[in-house]
């Protein structure tokens, strides 16, 4: 992803006064969207065992059992219609992945360093404003083009995802040129972009990506079915990835076709190419892929069921190959299994990690849900399975995805990650908001309880519950 722009608060009323003025000579929608969650995690460590994380051990930090944060995820949208053939679009929002955790940039000035009895007050002085996309779509005969920073999205959004729901902190961000070009039900859409650069423009500091995406869809018949086909290009000096240099190819193929009241899409994203010291030990070879499939059956007008799944790869640790997936963050299918970055809650380790910043991966999953909806109220009961694909061996290398490093085997690891039952409604007070809540139970699996020694921790069942609030404008 790009680097954003962060623009901060006490410049607001400057930018307000720049858009105002180009208001006067053009027309200027604003949409968006704001939520406000709150969310407790009980055994957020999945034990209650006094335990060190080392190397390659499910081991979370003991400093803390349980986990209650709240946050605000905000999306302003400008639209400035510049003529008939011209229209700015753009995104602004505040914090990394679109959030602010509540309660985290509130200060009382205390010039005395000593308590203040009568400070009854506090005020948030560190919030920014982001630029996520900023960008000019021109209109013409043969297509519609896109110039400037922007967002995509591809399938089922599982690797491609422009984060366009209001609940999505996360968004696949280009920054370059993508023309829509469109004949009949066929769609191309050939894009390139500078993913990252430095200080030093010499090109050793660059990241690119080139793509061409081709979709048929035929709404006569109910079917969707293409493919899209990149290149990313890493310089070796660049830091994007952390990795240096790389060159890699996805390929990803989305299918999604209707029969009455079943619908059935499947997408297969495949991921090859190189990547320069992965680990330590020069270049590897990147060969990568993950089958998403997901189904419905409206059985009347109120109850839809559905049975989805998945198999996304995970890597073996074997130094001449790296074969795990990492989907996008913002496609879940869990409150709690794949939900979130479990280490960032308490440990030191991964204080600079973000809790939401986590992806499913290494692991065959399956689910079965049910909704049941009414004018203003949508119910919905989910049952998930999941076991994982690559699990640690005595004597052997392993990869821990979650920790993102290798370690060596002294014990082997189990493959089950657990069953989580989960319970959720929105009430739709009215057109623009939404009130939901849900309740999950983790039924953890023996993966959890590896410490990578002869001695297992003893598991602890995980208990989530939350409430939100979406107003879209």
């Amino acid at each position: 992803l790009s680097d954003l722009v962060a623009i901060k608060i006490n410049k607001l009323p400057a930018l307000l006064c720049l858009i105002s003025g180009t208001t006067i000579a053009s027309p200027i929608d604003w949409n968006g969207s704001l939520t406000y969650d709150t969310h407790l995690i009980r055994d957020v460590r999945r034990t209650g065992d006094d335990c060190s994380p080392t190397a390659g051990s499910q081991c979370i930090d003991p400093s803390e059992d349980n986990a209650r944060f709240q946050s605000m995820i905000i999306k302003l949208n400008p639209n400035i219609i510049v003529n008939d053939g011209v229209t700015v679009k753009g995104e602004l929002s505040t914090g990394f992945g679109r959030t602010a955790n509540l309660g985290d940039s509130t200060q009382v000035d205390q010039t005395s360093g000593e308590f203040d009895g009568g400070a009854y007050y506090s005020q948030n002085t560190s919030s920014s404003l982001n630029v996520n996309q900023l960008y000019a779509e021109i209109y013409a005969d043969t297509a519609t083009y896109k110039i400037g920073r922007f967002s995509k999205n591809w399938g089922l959004g599982a690797v491609i995802n422009d984060g366009s729901n209001p609940t999505d902190r996360f968004y696949s961000g280009y920054e370059g040129v993508e023309a829509q070009l469109k004949l009949g039900s066929f769609h191309l859409t050939p894009m390139w972009a500078k993913l990252h650069t430095s200080d030093q423009p010499n090109g050793h500091y660059d990241a690119y990506e080139s793509s061409i995406a081709a979709l048929y869809d035929n709404t006569n018949r109910d079917l969707q079915v293409g493919v899209y086909y990149s290149i990313k290009e890493v310089e070796t000096d660049d830091t994007l990835y952390g990795k240096g240099s790389q060159n890699v190819n996805l390929i990803d193929v989305y299918l999604s076709k209707s029969f009455g009241d079943f619908n059935i899409a499947l997408e297969v994203p495949m991921l090859s190419g190189k990547i320069n010291d992965l680990y330590g030990t020069g270049d590897a070879d990147f060969d990568s892929s993950a089958y998403i499939i997901e189904t419905s059956y409206q059985l009347n007008s109120k109850w839809k069921l559905g049975l989805n799944g998945g198999m996304v790869k995970g890597d073996d640790g074997s130094s001449d190959s790296f074969e795990g997936m990492y989907l996008n963050p913002n496609y879940k299918n869990s409150y709690i299994m794949f939900k979130y970055n479990f280490h960032a809650f308490t440990s030191s380790d991964y204080e600079t990690y973000d809790i939401y910043n986590a992806s499913i991966v290494n692991t065959t999953y399956a689910q079965l849900y049910a909704e049941y909806n009414l004018e203003e109220w949508k119910w919905t009961l989910s049952a998930l399975w999941a076991k994982a694909n690559e699990v640690a061996e005595n004597g052997k290398e392993f990869y821990n995805h979650e920790k993102m490093s290798t370690a060596t085997g002294a014990a082997d690891q189990s493959d089950d990650l657990g069953t989580e039952f989960s319970v959720a409604f929105d009430y739709r007070w009215n057109t623009n908001v939404t009130f939901g809540a849900y309740a999950a139970y983790h039924m953890v699996g023996d993966y959890y309880s590896f410490t990578n020694t002869d001695d297992d921790l003893s598991l602890s069942n995980v208990l989530a519950s939350g409430m939100q609030l979406t107003v879209d404008f």
